[in-house]
């Protein structure tokens, strides 16, 4: 499996000759056999897609999907914006992509979301959860590896939170390509995946 990471919430997953999407933007480019938007902050990017884009289970080419229902701000704001927690199970792997969500999540959110192997989280604070509550999501959710997205110039900075996972001096990598016999038995590993 090779995970490419395209800014903000976008990611292209493949797997042999099937591609998965997230979150494009609008007019972009990138090919896929399916497409999961989390919310109004993404579009679809390819006509010929086929896009998951509201709760409930789904199922494609021997891939499951599930779309949780979430909230992209905190719960105290008076107008909540919905987000889709997206987790998919592929080729053995569990793969949880949690778009713009703002919140802790909650004991039955956790429960549709289950076991996780990687994990796509928003760090950057601006938009989404900050450093500081997406150590707390992570922890909820105990995957083994961390993939942090939404962090940049405009979406708040990517440091803050590799200081509270410890996550220092890692390697940026062009692609992440992971086997479920290479995924850590135990302890959450941070993964940082260069904008291409």
């Amino acid at each position: 499996m090779k995970i490419k990471f395209h800014g903000k919430t976008c990611f292209s997953i493949e797997d042999k000759d099937f591609t998965i999407v997230t979150d494009p933007d609008e007019g972009g480019s990138l090919s896929s056999n399916l497409v999961t938007i989390s919310g109004d902050h993404s579009k679809s990017a390819n006509g010929e897609s086929v896009v998951f884009d509201w709760p409930g289970e789904y199922e494609m080419s021997g891939i499951h999907l599930k779309g949780v229902a979430s909230f992209s701000n905190p719960k105290e704001d008076e107008e909540q914006k919905e987000n889709t927690v997206f987790r998919m199970e592929w080729n053995g792997i569990h793969l949880c992509h949690l778009g713009l969500l703002g919140t802790k999540l909650t004991s039955e959110q956790l429960e549709e979301i289950g076991d996780v192997d990687i994990l796509f989280i928003p760090v950057g604070g601006k938009l989404g959860i900050d450093a500081k509550k997406a150590k707390e999501v992570i922890e909820q959710i105990e995957p083994r590896v961390i993939i942090p997205m939404m962090y940049g110039s405009e979406e708040g900075p990517l440091e803050p939170f590799l200081a509270e996972m410890g996550a220092h001096g890692l390697e940026p990598l062009d692609e992440f390509t992971v086997k479920r016999s290479e995924l850590p038995d135990d302890a959450s590993k941070v993964v940082l995946v260069n904008p291409s």
